[in-house]
């Protein structure tokens, strides 16, 4: 992979499942799934994302600033010999994410990260079930009966992140290429690896990085506005992607009008996730061609 600065502005689409999972809970309100009382829409922040990306990382070996234990910063700056601030930066999050760095005798020194996203959502409303069941101890050494463990799920929910890459904040924290296929695999990869109690079922089903030409200072924005689901049932009745499909018609109409500002397209679709256009079934690299838009199969 190429280590070259990451010079090319870029927007990124990360979509995934969920079943009988709580994808981001809120612990001021009983650790309950988020949700947005006016669409009944869930809500998963941008740092639950982040943690998924970091957690992978350091799985593979990766030197990270933010880990997943709670230490004093200063503590953690020593554990990682970081004396000056450009130390900072042999930390993979640092470069793509940012971060405040305490330095001895210098003060806080901050880097804006050039990878932001905004918060998920779930492209429909969801259903909130409640579980009660008994917890494997006791909650007393002299006690006989077995508390309970109360629980909050969603039976199922499709959500959508968005995100912008910026060349410009690349320059300072000095990102590569290289570590955006790193980020890009770690979502993916850090998606499916959620094998936990309460994040069981977490699939990625759909990553596309729009990758703009050198010299461009755009991007189209909120490309997550023009993706919608069809269903033939109650959107909070969804339990299965079989059972929805993915309307990109907007999406690629977008993508079209900018294709002259577009360089490559990069690409990875889980094949349960049926995309649609204007009501037919289409696949999403395959439009992208036909629009003489180069397309890149993410491995």
């Amino acid at each position: 992979m190429d280590n070259k600065e990451m010079k090319n502005r870029s927007e990124i689409l990360f979509v995934y499942d969920v079943k009988w999972a709580n994808p981001n809970g809120d612990p001021l309100d009983e650790n309950k799934p988020r949700i947005d009382e006016e669409t009944e829409k869930c809500i998963v922040t941008d740092v639950r994302l982040k943690r998924t990306i970091r957690d992978e990382w350091q799985s593979w070996g990766e030197t990270i600033w933010v880990s997943g234990e709670a230490v004093n910063p200063d503590t953690r700056r020593k554990e990682l010999e970081i004396e000056k601030k450009e130390d900072a930066l042999k930390c993979l999050d640092v470069r793509l994410f940012g971060a405040v760095i305490p330095i001895s005798k210098q003060g806080d020194t901050s880097y804006t990260g050039p990878v932001q996203f905004r918060p998920g959502t779930s492209l429909h409303a969801v259903k909130v079930v409640f579980q009660q069941g008994t917890a494997a101890f006791t909650s007393q050494t002299t006690a006989q009966q077995r508390s309970f463990r109360e629980e909050y799920l969603l039976p199922y929910a499709l959500i959508v992140f968005y995100g912008i890459a910026n060349e410009n904040a690349a320059k300072i924290t000095k990102a590569t290429e290289e570590d955006v296929q790193k980020l890009l695999k770690a979502m993916w990869n850090g998606t499916k690896n959620l094998i936990t109690r309460s994040k069981m079922e977490h699939n990625p089903r759909l990553l596309m990085r729009v990758v703009y030409k050198e010299g461009i200072n755009y991007h189209i924005g909120e490309l997550d506005s023009y993706l919608s689901i069809h269903t033939q049932i109650d959107e909070k009745s969804i339990r299965d992607p079989s059972e929805l499909t993915l309307e990109i018609g907007k999406l690629l109409e977008k993508l079209n009008q900018n294709k002259e500002r577009i360089e490559h397209v990069e690409i990875k679709q889980d094949d349960r996730l049926v995309t649609v256009k204007d009501g037919a079934r289409v696949k999403l690299s395959e439009e992208l061609s036909n629009m003489n838009i180069k397309v890149v199969e993410l491995s």
